[in-house]
């Protein structure tokens, strides 16, 4: 899907979480329970006015942080790096990137904290026949592959030829990749060769510590399997060579506003036990993965009607409730795969002003602070 500026991303996403023992719902006086320790890792996806909108890159930045830092309790930001051609690169430049990354070192200097960023790429598969031949990536090819690789290394290390962040005293902390659909089984084991090609390279480079995270399509348990989303083996493999996992938990086609929160609990639930290995009890061939990969959950900030996203049905209210309801039952009956959950993730497009049509201030994210944060 594209959003409302041209790029590529399904709308997504609001924010979830900070929440310490007790969370409110939400929904009258009902309640959920989890009790652990307190999350502070939520997402955020911005456009790609970050990094190319030079004018208007500072005062955006300013303001986002602010509330990033003070209301949204976010540190993860993934502005929007570009799109993908067909032979893997990108249709722009971050022209605004240093403007972006030097309001960031101020705000974290001054303010005593770190943020974690991350561009998304933008890309759409063979399988996508909504947009230009041109612009569906083939990774069996190597030469792709190794465009999108150096088009990543680019970000994150001023020693790659034509860095982006050249000169500059920070680079970005890593790279998502966005690239549907992404359910087909010949796709997705080359959509796997390119993870690996990536980590490779920043190894090589001395860049272990850079992270790499794949935006993941919604769990399904239908057969044969959908090219639109990934089923629990899916998920599962991908985790063993990304440091997040970023699911785009929306775009579920419910019209019954009751349905959507339960919805949420099975997909989180589902996802979390995928990655964990839970979902075969660790047995020989699934064994607990040991890199540290966490999942961040995506909910609904987006106002737009289509045939798959009903807003009244979608939103955060009914979607962060079902993820607190997962939460609540993986913490009493599978703590292990209740241990590999990040965080939420939203799309805040421009920062979410009152006339925007992506995760409010004046709704969705009033609504966060006053009934989630208890602020």
């Amino acid at each position: 899907m594209t959003t409302g500026n041209g790029h590529p991303m399904r709308r997504l996403f609001e924010v979830l979480i900070i929440w310490v023992m007790t969370a409110q719902t939400g929904f009258g006086s009902r309640r959920s329970q989890v009790n652990g320790r307190v999350y502070q890792q939520n997402a955020s996806f911005l456009s790609r006015r970050f990094l190319t909108d030079s004018k208007n890159a500072a005062a955006l930045t300013d303001d986002f942080l602010a509330k990033a830092n003070k209301i949204y309790k976010t540190t993860l930001l993934f502005p929007n790096g570009g799109l993908l051609s067909s032979m893997g690169v990108l249709d722009h430049g971050p022209g605004a990137a240093r403007i972006f990354l030097d309001r960031v070192s101020a705000y974290e200097a001054a303010n005593r904290v770190t943020f974690t960023l991350m561009p998304y790429l933008n890309g759409y598969s063979p399988d996508d026949h909504a947009h230009a031949a041109n612009l569906r990536l083939d990774l069996n090819n190597p030469a792709v592959r190794a465009n999108i690789v150096a088009e990543c290394g680019r970000y994150v290390s001023n020693k790659t030829p034509a860095s982006y962040v050249t000169g500059l005293g920070r680079a970005f902390d890593g790279i998502v990749l966005d690239i549907e659909p992404a359910g087909d089984p010949f796709f997705f084991a080359s959509f796997k060769a390119l993870v690996a090609d990536i980590r490779g390279s920043f190894d090589r480079a001395g860049l272990k510590n850079i992270k790499i995270g794949v935006a993941a399509p919604q769990y399904t348990a239908r057969t044969p399997k959908p090219n639109w989303g990934w089923d629990s083996s899916d998920y599962y493999y991908m985790a063993r060579y990304v440091n997040y996992i970023i699911a785009m938990t929306y775009d579920s086609g419910l019209t019954d506003e009751s349905k959507y929160q339960p919805w949420i609990k099975d997909q989180t639930t589902q996802i979390l036990q995928a990655v964990s290995g839970s979902k075969w009890r660790f047995d020989s061939a699934h064994p607990e993965p040991a890199d540290g990969v966490k999942v961040l959950i995506g909910l609904p900030g987006f106002y737009t009607v289509t045939r798959a996203h009903n807003p009244e049905v979608e939103n955060v209210a009914h979607g962060a409730a079902g993820i607190l309801d997962a939460l609540a039952l993986l913490q009493s009956t599978d703590r292990t795969s209740f241990g590999y959950f990040l965080g939420a993730v939203m799309f805040s497009h421009d920062g979410g002003a009152g006339d925007s049509n992506y995760a409010r201030y004046d709704k969705d994210w009033r609504w966060w602070k006053e009934n989630w944060l208890g602020q």
